[in-house]
């Protein structure tokens, strides 16, 4: 066996071994990564939102960058979207550091404490499903926030 021979049969006997050891950590880390990716957005990786200056709450947060991360952002209008995205952030951000994910071919999940955030591959990339992610009470409980601040916003705008 040549030296050429013995070394390309080494590096073969490495990747198989690399792709071998590849284990639920290494196929979870899509599905974190986007995760990490939505609470830097928000300035809270390696934050709790209790940490955050008023400044920091109230800066705005690129619509952009949000649809790049959320699958379905854009099926809600903006109130409830961004009530949505809240409740998501606010379960992956009190839980960081203690998330299990699980990964089936294109789906995710990452348990967050008692929340499921739901993740999808699309166009190569993890995004979340609001949809999947956000249980029915909360969904009722921000339909209910969004009729308070319609009616506010419309007895403001009587009195102009």
């Amino acid at each position: 066996m040549t030296a050429r021979a013995a070394a390309v049969g080494a590096a073969v006997l490495l990747l198989a071994a690399g792709a071998a050891c590849r284990g639920p950590d290494d196929e979870a880390q899509g599905p974190r990564v986007a995760a990490e990716r939505l609470l830097a957005l928000h300035g809270l990786l390696g934050r709790q939102p209790e940490d955050l200056t008023q400044e920091e709450r109230d800066a705005p947060v690129d619509r952009a960058a949000i649809a790049a991360l959320v699958d379905d952002v854009a099926a809600y209008d903006e109130f409830t979207g961004d009530l949505y995205v809240g409740f998501v952030v606010g379960a992956l951000a009190r839980q960081q550091g203690r998330w299990t994910t699980l990964v089936d071919g294109a789906r995710a999940q990452i348990a967050a404490g008692s929340a499921r955030v739901f993740l999808v591959r699309a166009g190569g990339a993890w995004k979340v499903s609001l949809a999947a992610s956000v249980p029915d009470e909360i969904k009722r409980k921000a339909a209910g926030e969004k009729l308070r601040y319609e009616a506010a916003k419309a007895a403001g705008g009587a009195r102009r």
